[in-house]
């Protein structure tokens, strides 16, 4: 005859496969690439959804990419994702772009631009509360900053910000900042391999560091079309 536990009497410690079974949705292996509880938005290149957390770009989390130099082809890294955006009728907001986006290019890959805002603003301190309010507002599926200057305290607070938002979040920033400290969950170094190819570096990740580049291969940009696009906002 078996008798019922005291509720005074113990439980039994779970095991760590009990642990990790009960609570799979909670545990991350630091050994492990981590995943996403959310839909991930795909970059559009295979090899690179392979090495992202989740197999995308990731909401709720904030995304640096570091550049060379301008021009290097980072718009046309994201276009995939940021075409997918606006076909979705969502919007995309630039700050502080360091020219005013060739909105033919853009259109030419695919991006709607009607779906483009942008905002100028010079001083840091005034870009980081812009980046803080779009990513608040809940208007914009993709927010894209530039902000060459910024501390970690600074990334820390927007990767805070970013846990509760339902956008792509990136950040432009100079190859510099590689060695300065930064809470953003997924750090990429950018390089120029030859013209319409990319080298990048995943120099942090949830999950395993990867130790060699991925090369991808940019789209090329369909013939312009005889009439200009739209021209967006823009807000200084």
């Amino acid at each position: 005859m078996s008798t019922l536990a005291s509720p005074s009497s113990p439980l039994a410690p779970l095991s760590l496969l009990q642990i990790e079974t009960q609570f799979r949705d909670r545990i991350w292996r630091g050994d492990a690439l981590g995943s996403s509880p959310d839909q991930v938005v795909s970059s559009g290149f295979n090899e690179l959804n392979k090495a992202l957390p989740g197999g995308g770009w990731s909401p709720h989390s904030l995304t640096e990419l570091l550049l060379p130099a301008e021009g290097l082809g980072e718009i046309r890294l994201l276009s995939p994702s940021l075409e997918q955006i606006t076909r979705n009728g969502r919007n995309i907001l630039l700050i502080s772009p360091p020219h005013i986006p060739y909105m033919h290019a853009w259109e030419n890959l695919n991006i709607d631009s009607r779906c483009i805002v942008m905002i100028s603003v010079d001083k840091p301190a005034e870009r980081l509360w812009v980046l803080e309010q779009g990513i608040k507002s809940a208007a914009f599926g993709a927010v894209i900053g530039w902000l060459p200057d910024i501390s970690q305290q600074m990334t820390r607070r927007l990767q805070i910000i970013a846990r509760t938002a339902a956008s792509l979040i990136f950040l432009f920033r100079p190859v510099s900042a590689q060695f300065e400290p930064s809470a953003a969950s997924l750090r990429i170094l950018l390089g120029s391999v030859r013209q319409h190819m990319l080298s990048l570096r995943l120099l942090k990740r949830r999950g395993t560091p990867v130790d060699l580049p991925i090369y991808i291969t940019l789209p090329q940009a369909q013939r312009f079309s005889s009439s200009p696009p739209p021209i967006p906002a823009l807000i200084r």
